[in-house]
């Protein structure tokens, strides 16, 4: 997913964010800055199946999971990899399953773009 068309999901009214989750992976560099809305649940979090299974469980009636790290190279497809692996078995003979995208370019990508945007860009520091 292109880091506009997600400003543009982000930025729809129409759109409640309880259809989509975006998901970062990273770790303490979350606290640094991130995507307005985003989950931080940490690429080792990941490692473990029965965790994955519950997280599965939670954003199962989700329209759109979108996973994303740093620069979206390794961190962030693994983890969706690893995400929709288990969503396959969990969710097994579903009628419908989230879509689940990767973010182009990361964070990195987004922040770059939309830096001094606030409704897009939340920092904790």
């Amino acid at each position: 997913m292109q880091p506009s068309v997600l400003a543009e999901i982000l930025r729809n009214p129409d759109l409640s964010s309880s259809r989509y989750v975006i998901i970062d992976v990273r770790d303490t560099d979350y606290a640094g800055g991130h995507i307005r809305s985003a989950v931080n649940i940490p690429e080792e979090f990941f490692m473990d199946n029965d965790r994955v299974d519950v997280l599965v469980d939670k954003y199962k009636d989700k329209d759109l999971i979108v996973f994303h790290c740093m620069m979206s190279q390794i961190r962030g497809p693994s983890c969706a990899k690893r995400f929709k692996s288990r969503m396959d078995v969990v969710l097994d003979g579903a009628k419908l399953k989230p879509r689940v995208l990767i973010l182009h370019g990361g964070y990195e990508s987004f922040q770059r773009t939309y830096k001094d945007e606030v409704d897009l860009i939340e920092m904790d520091d």
